[in-house]
């Protein structure tokens, strides 16, 4: 365990500071991951959620897009401290309330070499003052040092603050997979009557349903409707309270969470009331998802897609799923979410965002004549194979300043697919 987590620390201090991220950071997490997995025998399970955190973390290699490798490893961790503690919310500060005990790993320093550390204090000391002198004094000799390859002190704050970061992340996995958390034991609770939980389920469900009936009136009943009702336009109508509702969906949730924990059951009846009535505001809270996203989607027609356009569609489409996953398998929901919602964030990231993004709006370009290229200049390289299909004018501006970036030169640690790809393309323009 310490031999790996101290390789990985290195390594990260040696990739990681110097420039964008790129196959440096999977280089580094399968290193990290490989020192959390080497204290014990993982399970299947812990293994499918370690080989998703790797997938995710490998984006960085792949993407240009800060926004998205930043959420894939996010993702990447949550995952990983999943896989050694558990599915819950512990498990996410686990790896690090377990480096207090970083301490007992460090071996009883000997005897036998505080002469040779003193030794090498002493020779720096004295080798100093003459090295500065001869480097002074022949530029022969300053050329020689110039050559060596001695790391930049520019860097030094960089790579010390990556060897800590990644090193606590190895020892925090490595003795949380090592001594798990301890099963918390399930405390009596005070449950609320039937009538207690019947009648705010009953309530919650009549109220999706008058919203659902309003939405079906209203959202898909074309823009007269809308303007007569609302006084705003299709698109404006669209896009109010988008928020709010994708809100209201994810508080479902705390409801579903609510009534498993708080509603006591006596009988089969109840329980199969119970039942209906959480199935029926899962049924009608997919409903207003669905509303959600065609609001959205009529929004975009209207004035194009954004990446915070896309990423509220694929946090609707997620929170769809959850949903289903809530009601079809509920006693094993959480270990079935961690992994689904691995798939979904790889499934978002291989999809390339900023590229979907380029490309929707090129159509739109195309269909209407209308663009608004500063926007697409904020984009990542992901976006240059759709940019440069636009005519030369827009394309200069589109790419401007992606040209800039990737004019800069990179190690070979920030080595990355999507920038190469793009500079090929460019290059070909």
């Amino acid at each position: 365990m310490r031999p790996l987590a101290l390789l990985a620390a290195l390594v990260g201090a040696w990739l990681l500071p110097v420039g964008p991220p790129g196959v440096g950071v999977p280089i580094v997490a399968a290193l990290v991951l490989a020192a959390a997995a080497a204290t014990h025998r993982p399970s299947p399970f812990q293994v499918t959620l370690g080989v998703l955190a790797l997938a995710l973390a490998a984006q960085a290699a792949l993407l240009d897009a800060g926004w998205v490798v930043a959420l894939d490893l996010c993702a990447a961790w949550a995952l990983a401290a999943a896989a050694v503690g558990g599915v819950r919310l512990r498990a996410l500060a686990a790896p690090l309330e377990r480096l207090s005990r970083v301490p007992a790993l460090v071996p009883a320093p000997s005897l036998v070499y505080y002469p040779a550390v003193r030794g090498v204090l002493i020779g720096t000391v004295v080798v100093l003052p003459f090295a500065g002198l001869f480097l002074a004094g022949d530029a022969a000799f300053a050329a020689l040092a110039d050559d060596l390859p001695l790391p930049s002190v520019d860097l030094l704050p960089g790579r010390t603050l990556a060897f800590v970061l990644v090193l606590a992340a190895a020892l925090g996995l490595a003795l949380t997979a090592r001594e798990p958390l301890l099963t918390e034991v399930a405390r009596p609770r005070d449950r609320l009557g039937v009538l207690e939980w019947l009648i705010p389920l009953a309530l919650l469900d009549a109220l999706f349903i008058v919203f659902v009936l309003v939405q079906f009136a209203v959202l898909f009943g074309g823009h007269d409707r809308v303007l007569r009702t609302s006084g705003l336009t299709y698109a404006e109508y669209a896009r109010s309270g988008f928020w709010q509702l994708l809100t209201a969906c994810a508080l479902t949730f705390l409801v579903f969470g609510a009534a498993a924990t708080f509603a006591r059951v006596d009988s089969a009846r109840q329980r199969l009331t119970l039942r209906l009535l959480l199935a029926a505001l899962g049924a009608l809270t997919v409903v207003v998802l669905l509303s959600t996203f065609h609001r959205l989607r009529l929004y975009e027609e209207a004035f194009g897609l954004t990446r915070l356009r896309l990423a509220a569609e694929a946090a609707t489409a997620w929170l769809g799923l959850l949903l289903a996953l809530v009601l079809a398998f509920r006693r094993r929901f959480a270990g079935i979410a961690a992994v689904a919602g691995g798939l979904t964030l790889l499934a978002f990231s291989l999809a390339s965002p900023d590229r979907m993004v380029a490309e929707r709006n090129v159509e739109r370009w195309h269909g209407t004549g209308r663009i608004d290229e500063r926007y697409l200049a904020t984009l990542s390289a992901d976006a240059v194979p759709a940019l440069i299909q636009l005519p030369a004018g827009l394309r200069a501006t589109a790419t401007s300043s992606i040209v800039r970036r990737l004019a800069e030169e990179e190690p070979w640690g920030s080595a990355n697919r999507s920038r190469a790809r793009g500079r090929s393309l460019l290059r070909m323009r």
